[in-house]
């Protein structure tokens, strides 16, 4: 259960409280699909890029590619999409050359190549299970004396243990990693031991920080800040405890929650910084400071050995030390609980305090910037405003952050020309922090949910910020389609649903797409008509967070598709789309799947709707479709596009329930098609629990599995029958049926790990339509596979991500001859697809797979056929 709790709550948080985020994949090489056996084309920037991370790896012996592959590897690039994630905090090197980092709620960490304008992933050479699923990066911190040395504060596992079911299971907790080569390879610092909470995605994850700091006069020095566990100190091979007179972190406000439960999004120790001028080389810092939310800021001037508390402000967030020792720091408190938002921001010199709040209190200013070489010159930043200051905050200079794209909804807004299309007028809005460029104090770097942005002359009268997003893909995934329309017949090369954006239709996965998708039609939420009160439906572009869980077309009419999801902001209310012109166009279905089903208590009905979940269309009748939702009612399907829905039939149902309670929604449908565990957890994970045989010439095979067992239905999902049970790995979050798109009746089934799961599980198949499942001999384990385009028709490739032939880490594999033998196209030293959510081959062109991951968009892997001599690229 830990896992998607965790799954869960990350989400949550990391949507609800801010205007928008999720997140996306890699970019470091664009690549011309050309028809037949195709060619990859790079430009000379992004060779240079992907060069320079080829470089820092291959420097370690533990990172060497494989030599036994014989460049079957393939060529592994993004989805280009630029957006979406937060981006909750950034550091520069104070000397050459002046990197610039990021870090991420769970998209890992990048460094920025300022030759060419884009961002290097750093951490994709770890697998999911190494951050508990993505990876979030707390804290991130440079070493000011020896500027390729990085650190970064990860939820990492450190132990594993037999859980009472047997199963293998990781413990995790905070580390902090440290790398010599600007990201190229990590080694932990042992901090693991010591159990510290570590929250990147928690609330508050884009408003504090930088947690970890390295005393700028000695290196290898280093203090963290944690959420609830002190502060912690490490100038050895050790982490000890840091005391002094510092706040127990359980005095806290808020400490536990009311229900006595830990409270995960307490800030806590918030920032720590150290005053270089009162060191010198090689002797430590005396002076050191450390905010504490809900205490204030403490300071120590002997190393650290004992603190005072000198206050400044209650809920201190961030903190800047100008060269001359001036302090600044930024101070917040959100809204919630029906309290107001609160918020200023203070210096602090010679043992005085000034409040220098340059747009009033009723706000939390989330960050504060002074520039290296002028202690008077400093930015602050509280969600769209940005204000800087050339006298200490006497005087401030206010601008509005307009970052979004033409966004129909608000006309009237400025458009930012770098901003990618789908990018809404609230592009601006929920900034995390901004810097001042110690190489140029002209530029200045600003990031919030959307990604990074810089303006490159902050003293212009109305400075121009421009996204910075080539390469940096912070996208959260949960499904991907590829109807097999040709492209030459206007086909797109995929669909995405996603959270956040709903998703997209790729026309071109090399080019940012121009639109997401936008619903026409879906109804406004009741609860929320205080806030749409002119709205009878949501107008377009769909003007809110909201994500899409499931999605399905119908492969022998491929313009026809549908998706399934629910709105992030409002009441997890239900939204859902179907297109007839291969994801151009949305219109929402005329209604949707509702019950009259007993409250909790008994003591009435309420009318309940279908929410979030998945959804099959018929491969031949796009008008028949079965969904599952998450929340509400049991399954449904249709016969006539969503105009009407009927509830699904089990033919072989447990005998009435004996007593019988008819307040007792599960009792009441004792002979319904019963709901599936994994789908029923949370809105926030998708798991692929139901689908259509792609070869049934009349469409109305349907598959679903609800846990434990395998159901099937012949006559377009209004009655079903049970099929294999008991055989099947039980209690995970993401199984996937997966059904051959060649050939009617083979099933294939695989069952993704937990977070917490130390072992993978085996990949099952089905030749008589589900009626019994046999594990498949050659695999090991897999995560997730697919079909795509092979050598016939009738003989697709099968890609899966696991394990064969004893191998020790996952890797992408390829075969030819339906599983018999398996070939690795992806080297697990170098990429492990942290956070995979789902894999699509194109049965349209061989040797082209997709992969949605949590947190890093979407990858996509082009190789070559086995008969043909692979053309080798730069790698």
């Amino acid at each position: 259960m830990n896992a998607f709790r965790q799954l869960r709550s990350a989400h949550q948080i990391r949507r609800l409280s801010f205007l928008l985020l999720v997140v996306c994949t890699a970019l470091l090489l664009l690549a011309l699909h050309a028809c037949g056996q195709e060619s990859i084309v790079q430009t000379q920037s992004e060779l240079k890029a992907k060069s320079q991370l080829q470089n820092q790896i291959t420097q370690t012996k533990s990172r060497s590619p494989a030599k036994s592959n014989n460049g079957q590897f393939f060529n592994w690039k993004s989805v280009n999409i630029q957006g979406m994630g937060y981006v909750t905090g950034l550091a520069i090197a104070p000397q050459s050359p002046y990197n610039v980092y990021i870090r991420t709620d769970i998209g890992g960490a990048y460094r920025f190549i300022r030759q060419t304008n884009q961002w290097l992933p750093l951490l994709d050479m770890f697998d999911t299970n190494f951050a508990k699923g993505g990876i979030g990066v707390e804290s991130i911190a440079i070493d000011p004396t020896l500027p390729k040395r990085i650190y970064i504060v990860v939820n990492h596992r450190n132990s594993s243990f037999k859980a009472g079911d047997g199963r293998m299971q990781y413990k995790y907790a905070g580390e902090v990693m440290v790398s010599d080569n600007q990201g190229g390879s990590w080694k932990s610092t042992n901090l693991g031991k010591n159990n510290i909470f570590v929250g990147p995605a928690k609330a508050y994850r884009s408003d504090t920080g930088e947690r970890l700091a390295v005393d700028p006069n000695k290196s290898g020095l280093l203090l963290y800040a944690s959420r609830r566990d002190g502060l912690w100190k490490k100038e050895t091979e050790a982490w000890t405890r840091v005391l002094g007179g510092l706040p127990d972190p359980s005095s806290l406000p808020a400490y536990k929650n009311p229900d006595g439960a830990d409270n995960e999004d307490i800030p806590g120790f918030t920032f720590v910084a150290f005053d270089k001028n009162s060191g010198s080389l090689n002797n430590p810092s005396q002076i050191i400071y450390v905010g504490v939310h809900g205490s204030g800021v403490w300071r120590s001037t002997n190393g650290g050995v004992s603190w005072s508390n000198i206050a400044g402000g209650n809920d201190p967030l961030r903190s800047a030390i100008a060269f001359d020792g001036t302090l600044y720091v930024s101070f917040g408190t959100t809204a919630n609980n029906g309290n107001k938002a609160n918020g200023g921001v203070r210096q602090y010199k010679n043992g005085t305090w000034t409040d220098i709040t340059p747009d009033g209190t009723d706000k939390v200013y989330s960050a504060v910037t002074v520039q290296a070489n002028q202690a008077n010159t400093v930015m602050a930043i509280s969600d769209k405003f940005v204000y800087r200051s050339t006298d200490s905050g006497k005087n401030w200079k206010k601008q509005t952050m307009y970052m979004g794209a033409y966004d129909a909804n608000n006309p009237k807004d400025p458009v930012n020309s770098s901003a990618p299309g789908y990018y809404l007028s609230y592009a601006g809005t929920g900034a995390s922090v901004a810097v001042i460029d110690p190489s140029n104090p002209k530029q200045v770097w600003w990031t919030n949910g959307w990604g990074v942005a810089r303006t490159d002359d902050v003293t212009a009268a109305n400075p121009a910020y421009k996204w910075l997003m080539n390469n940096l893909e912070e996208l959260d995934v949960n499904i991907l389609r590829v109807p097999p329309k040709p492209k030459a017949q206007g086909g797109a090369d995929l669909l995405s649903a996603v959270q956040d954006m709903i998703g997209f239709r790729h026309e071109n996965r090399n080019l940012v797409p121009t639109a997401k998708i936008d619903p026409e039609g879906v109804k406004v939420s009741p609860w929320y008509k205080w806030a749409n009160p002119d709205w009878k439906v949501y107008p377009q572009p769909f003007p809110h967070v909201a994500g899409a869980t499931g999605m399905d077309y119908a492969y022998k009419k491929p313009d026809y598709a549908a998706f399934v999801g629910f709105h992030q902001w409002q009441a997890f209310w239900s939204i859902h789309g179907m297109t007839s012109d291969n994801g151009k166009t949305w219109k929402a279905f005329e209604s949707i799947p509702k019950e009259n089903l007993w409250k909790a208590d008994k003591s009435a009905t309420e009318e309940v709707a279908a929410m979030g979940g998945q959804i099959a269309m018929s491969p031949t009748n796009p008008q028949n479709m079965v969904w599952a939702p998450t929340w509400g009612p049991w399954v449904h399907y249709t016969i006539d596009g969503g105009k009407t829905w009927q509830l699904a039939r089990s033919l072989d149902h447990d005998p009435k329930p004996e007593p019988y309670d008819p307040h007792n929604n599960d009792h009441i449908h004792y002979q319904a098609l019963p709901k599936a565990w994994a789908n029923s957890i949370s809105p926030w994970l998708s798991a692929y629990i139901l689908a259509a045989d792609r070869q049934d010439p009349q469409g109305k095979t349907f598959y679903y599995f609800n846990g434990w067992t395998f159901y099937y239905s012949n006559d377009g999902g209004a009655n079903w029958r049970k099929g294999a049970s008991n055989n099947f790995p039980t209690w995970l979050v993401r199984p996937a049926i997966v059904p051959n798109p060649t050939k009617k009746g083979d099933v294939w089934m695989s069952f993704s790990r937990n977070q917490e799961d130390v072992n993978g599980n085996k990949l099952y198949r089905s030749l008589d339509g589900g009626k019994t499942f046999s594990a498949v001999s050659s695999v090991d384990s897999c995560e997730f596979m697919t079909f795509g385009k092979g050598s016939s028709d009738a003989k697709p490739y099968i890609y899966i991500f696991g394990r064969v032939k004893g191998a020790t880490k996952d890797t992408m594999y390829k075969s030819e001859n339906m599983g018999k033998s398996w070939i690795a196209i992806s080297n697990p030293n170098l990429q492990q697809f942290t956070g995979l959510t789902y894999l699509e081959g194109d049965m349209r062109s061989p040797n082209l797979v997709y992969a949605g991951l949590l947190g890093r968009g979407i990858m996509y892997g082009e190789g070559f056929n086995s008969n043909v001599r692979p053309r080798r690229n730069s790698t």
